[in-house]
């Protein structure tokens, strides 16, 4: 919008321009009228190179300075401006065409602002005196009136343009900054990725996207008041443009959350620039930080990188949100890099599956929204199934079965009210019964996947006991598949040591003393065995 007005104005200077010019050229041909005196004076041929060579040389070289809007140009343009002026009003009788000489001071004064008109004053005072000293001073009054009123105009209409300018970067900064931390704002961020990105995509080249949240803040606001939490934001908001790397921008995307958008930069230096950035925060002293969980400021931080792991804005902001939620609520205080299952086991369906396979990638993103500890509690049991499952020496086919079956165990959750789910208190009988649903659902879910038919079994069984005490269908021993009773002794282990709103999570030697106790009943010994020399 901006840049359309200024076009605009540019259009009407140049329109003042060609009038000024047109008035100039009538005054030559005024002049031309007393050709007797001119051609005694200058010369007739002279005065008509001057009147069709001169001209439209001008005109030229306006146009040059409306592509590229040159200050030297603009001041060439009014040389030769006064230059035919002084040459052709010497030889009219009546001064009331001096008037024309206050042009350039208007253009300059709206274009420029007060010194620039000034400065074109200062010329058209020289042109005025030298025209009165050829005519013997005869209409000094007039003269000096026009002096007067050029250098009013110039003062006046200069100090209005650099007062509107003044004006206008102000409004500018309050469109583009947030007035907080003096970070480029959302509606900013949305310009500057559309901008870069498209440049990424001419240049082939690549565009990192990092995604910062403050860990609890919302216990320092409700503890010290937001007027400390906006100190906060703004100690924050140094840091990152501290470390911002130049050519680069530190906008805050809204609430405390930033966004860093890094053209030019692969993903392994922006997670340097995240790991600086996080680690600096970590260790910068606040008023009251020992109220915080960790007794210290910390942030979380996601990253995603165009166009390796998206194709467009939307995707990358998504990407790199998803692997800010993964940090903030796998950890906290740490880097994650986006990267997702989903979409390595997206690769090996069938064109007919896809469809139904993002309507449980959906899903998954909406038990995630559900219960927050759902979604590290699976991403955890997959890592630690596939170092189980290589440790025990299974086939790779049925290792990504069972990295695939950790993932979706708990997606039959999705049919659980969100009140069961995160009751901080123990559940009633009746809530009991609908949780344990969970795993029918789960496998009824992903059962139309035939490329996913060997995780059916599993996620239907994970809840089974190995001395036939569990449920949906109470299977003992063997008859439970091989990696549900994985997924059985890692679930309890993940939920054992995970800290939950009802209660502090166990340490590792605590939470594997426990699952000995229940070797034989709900876990298969020789599992939980090799499972405990994991932590050996």
């Amino acid at each position: 919008m901006l840049h359309e007005d200024k076009n605009k104005q540019e259009k009407y200077i140049l329109a003042s321009q060609v009038i000024s010019f047109c008035l100039l050229a009538i005054v030559i041909l005024v002049a031309i009228s007393f050709k007797d005196q001119l051609i005694y004076q200058v010369g007739y041929y002279h005065s008509t190179i001057m009147f069709f060579v001169l001209l439209p040389l001008i005109a030229l070289v306006r146009f040059v300075t409306i592509q590229y809007n040159n200050l030297i140009i603009e001041y060439v343009i009014n040389i030769f401006y006064y230059i035919i002026s002084a040459v052709f009003l010497v030889f009219l009788p009546s001064s009331s065409f001096e008037i024309l000489l206050i042009m350039p001071i208007i253009i300059m004064a709206l274009k420029y602002g007060t010194r620039h008109s000034l400065a074109t004053f200062f010329c058209s005072f020289v042109v005025l005196f030298y025209i009165s000293y050829r005519k013997d001073f005869s209409s000094i009054d007039s003269d000096l009136m026009y002096a007067i009123v050029f250098f009013l105009v110039a003062w006046l209409l200069g100090n209005m343009r650099d007062t509107e300018t003044k004006i206008l970067r102000k409004l500018e900064k309050l469109a583009s900054y947030d007035g907080l931390t003096d970070l480029f704002n959302h509606r900013s961020f949305q310009g500057l990725i559309d901008r870069e990105l498209a440049k990424a995509a001419e240049r082939k080249g690549a565009l990192s996207l990092i995604m910062l949240d403050i860990d609890y803040f919302k216990v320092y606001n409700d503890s010290f008041g937001h007027q400390k939490g906006d100190l906060v934001l703004k100690q924050v908001a140094a840091i990152l443009k501290e470390c911002t790397p130049e050519s680069c921008y530190c906008t805050r995307y809204g609430g405390e959350e930033f966004a860093l958008i890094l053209p030019g930069i692969g993903i392994d230096r922006a997670r340097c620039v995240g790991e600086t950035i996080r680690s600096k925060i970590e260790n910068t002293v606040i008023p009251g930080m020992e109220v915080l969980p960790k007794g210290r400021l910390t942030i979380s931080v996601g990253i995603a990188e165009y166009p390796f792991m998206a194709n467009n804005k939307e995707k990358l902001i998504q990407k790199a949100d998803e692997a800010l939620y993964k940090a903030k609520f796998v950890s906290k205080n740490k880097v994650e890099i986006y990267y997702s299952v989903f979409d390595e086991l997206s690769l090996g369906l069938m064109d007919e599956e896809k469809d139904l396979f993002n309507s449980i990638r959906t899903l998954t993103m909406v038990i995630n929204a559900k219960d927050k500890y759902t979604y590290g509690h699976s991403e955890r049991t997959m890592q630690l199934a596939q170092k189980l499952a290589e440790k025990i020496g299974m086939e790779n086919e049925s290792v990504k079965e069972l990295i695939y079956s950790a993932l979706l165990h708990d997606i039959g959750k999705i049919e659980v009210a969100r009140e069961i789910l995160n009751k901080p208190s123990k559940l009633s009988p009746k809530e009991w019964e609908v949780l344990k649903q969970h795993p029918q659902w789960g496998a009824d879910i992903i059962r139309p996947l035939k490329s996913l038919k060997g995780t059916v079994d599993i996620v239907r069984h994970h809840h089974e006991n190995y001395d036939g005490s569990g449920y949906p269908l109470g299977l003992k021993g063997k008859e439970i598949p091989l990696g549900a009773r994985i997924l059985r002794i890692i679930d309890s282990f993940d939920a054992m040591t995970t800290n939950r709103p009802y209660r502090e999570g166990l340490t590792e030697a605590q939470a594997l003393e426990n699952l000995k106790n229940y070797s034989g009943l709900y876990y298969d010994p020789f599992l939980l065995e090799e499972f405990a020399q994991m932590f050996a």
